[in-house]
């Protein structure tokens, strides 16, 4: 080796060691855990992730088993550790469960985070689409139009498992929201384990259990059309129990335009994923920390703006969104 190739080569090396450890646009790898690959809501997500991706010239995809299991989701947190990828996105279908396997790829060197749902520890902030109180109480309020002016009578919850952080304190609202009405009763709450046909059998039992029922909220996806076609098979559909609940237009809409679902909601998924892949990217390349009072800039894109950690170590992406008649084909997805 000549003595200038020898002089260039330790340049280099001096330059290199000299240099901070940043991970490249072209190397940032976002490997999202989402509860089951079978929710077309989390294809929304992860749509909304890969904008962010071809904005960035980085990498993004889905992980998850068939159908919600939280040991499913440690085992893929743990192999995407020993992968090495560069920040991990969880939405855990535990909250609890989760969160060893999330502290052992932090070790590993990967950024981990939330989204649509947390966990109790072991992630830097979690990205929500919206206050979890809102979420709630904007089911109860749909529901309660529903009911009309003086609503009364039994009603009931149809949730996706009883773990889901997410979920249970959307019901927390729906019920502190309900109990401002007087003649209001909430009198169970059953769950589909986001598989449509155990949500179909819950709530067909539902209905056996409590034949009075005048109104369920159904915050599950894909679980709200399941409760719709459930009622509609045991003639309770069109109005005659009244449905609100949260999920993807694509299929849910059509329960919605036969008047057996009288209010249905969600939030722009795509955005939820599209801001988590720059949240995590952001904390990646140091320009967050985690700590509440963080901001990031997306300065151009798709959703431009400036999105900030709270005090509860939550980034809020948007509001609840009912979907109407009017204006449902607006939403792809």
């Amino acid at each position: 080796m000549s003595r200038n190739l020898r002089h260039v080569l330790l340049a280099g090396a001096l330059i290199a060691f000299a240099l901070p450890s940043v991970v490249l646009a072209d190397d940032f790898k976002l490997g999202m855990v989402i509860k089951s690959t079978t929710n077309p809501y989390y294809n929304a997500t992860l749509a909304g992730a890969k904008i962010a991706a071809q904005e960035t010239g980085g990498e993004v995809d889905n992980y998850g088993p068939t159908e919600s299991s939280a040991k499913a989701q440690v085992d893929i947190i743990n192999s995407l550790a020993d992968r090495r990828v560069t920040a991990i996105a969880v939405a855990p279908s535990d909250p609890d469960a989760v969160v060893p396997a999330m502290q052992r790829a932090a070790k590993l060197g990967a950024k981990v985070v939330t989204f649509d749902a947390d966990a109790s520890g072991g992630r830097s902030f979690f990205v929500n689409q919206a206050t979890s109180d809102s979420i709630g109480r904007f089911g109860a309020q749909l529901l309660i139009r529903e009911l009309g002016p003086d609503p009364k009578g039994e009603v009931a919850v149809v949730s996706a498992q009883p773990t889901a952080a997410n979920q249970n304190l959307w019901i927390e609202a729906f019920k502190d929201e309900v109990s401002k009405y007087p003649g209001l009763k909430v009198v169970d709450t059953v769950y589909g384990y986001d598989n449509e046909q155990k949500a179909f059998d819950a709530t067909v039992a539902l209905t056996t259990k409590h034949p009075n029922l005048a109104g369920i909220f159904a915050p599950t996806c894909p679980g709200l059309p399941a409760v719709a076609r459930a009622l509609e098979s045991v003639d309770k559909g069109h109005g005659k129990i009244k449905l609100s609940g949260n999920c993807v237009p694509s299929i849910t809409s059509k329960y919605m335009l036969d008047g057996t679902i009288g209010g249905f909601y969600l939030w722009d998924p795509s955005k939820l994923g599209y801001v988590t892949y720059y949240a995590a990217k952001a904390l990646v390349d140091g320009k967050i920390t985690g700590k509440p009072g963080d901001s990031f800039v997306i300065d151009k894109g798709k959703w431009p703006g400036t999105y900030t950690i709270g005090q509860d170590g939550q980034i809020i992406t948007g509001k609840p969104v009912e979907f109407t008649k009017d204006n449902y084909k607006d939403f792809n997805f």
